[in-house]
């Protein structure tokens, strides 16, 4: 019961590794194709930048009204996974340039964290909120020689992608886009399926 509740937990999940062990195994990853919100009230831009803990903020509560009146109406929040949830998200976009802003893996041009200079750029409307994206909870553990998760190349745009009102399941996207055996498992997976017909986002919608 507890390997098909996993296996539930992870049906079809598209993750981004953010650290890994080794060439098999990622250390930590997010889930970027589980959308959450699509609002930011004072309680969870508290819990995106200082985690659930009050005790010891990393960021005072100027900056959090200030991140709640940037992405308060419009904005990306996933379910990054069921690990650490009550630490500070994690803050994913495509800018470099943003003092503060690392890169998860040389080459990638995925960064993580400039979380201030974001929001300054957002409330004076040089960015949009879309342009980001925000995890709640972590994944932790994926191992790939078990068969249970595959690697493949990390793709900027796939991995910077809002998964909002997609044509097709980000999932199917990514099989489609590796070819052989996993566009196949993908082609036959969406013969299952007959709500994408009526719904064109399928499970990329909260």
């Amino acid at each position: 019961l507890t390997l098909y509740a996993s296996a539930q937990d992870a049906w079809q999940s598209v993750c981004l590794v953010t650290r890994a062990r080794s060439d098999v195994e990622a250390e930590e990853a997010v889930v970027i194709n589980r959308p959450l919100s699509r609002r930011m009230d004072e309680k969870l831009a508290h819990l995106l930048l200082n985690g659930a803990d009050f005790r010891s903020p990393r960021y005072s509560d100027e900056v959090v009204d200030r991140l709640r009146d940037a992405f308060g109406r419009d904005c990306a929040v996933y379910f990054g996974g069921p690990e650490l949830q009550t630490q500070p998200g994690l803050f994913v976009h495509g800018f470099g340039s943003l003092p503060g802003a690392r890169e998860v893996a040389a080459g990638t041009g995925i960064y993580v964290d400039g979380v201030e200079a974001a929001i300054d750029g957002v409330l004076e409307g040089r960015f949009s909120p879309l342009d980001f994206r925000w995890f709640v909870g972590r994944s932790r553990g994926l191992d790939t020689s078990s068969g249970e998760w595959c690697a493949v190349a990390c793709s900027r745009p796939v991995a910077l992608k809002q998964c909002l009102g997609l044509p097709k399941p980000l999932w199917h996207e990514v099989m489609e886009l590796c070819g052989g055996e996993a566009a196949e498992l993908s082609r036959l997976e969406l013969i299952k399926r007959n709500d994408l017909a009526e719904q064109q986002d399928g499970d990329d919608e909260p």
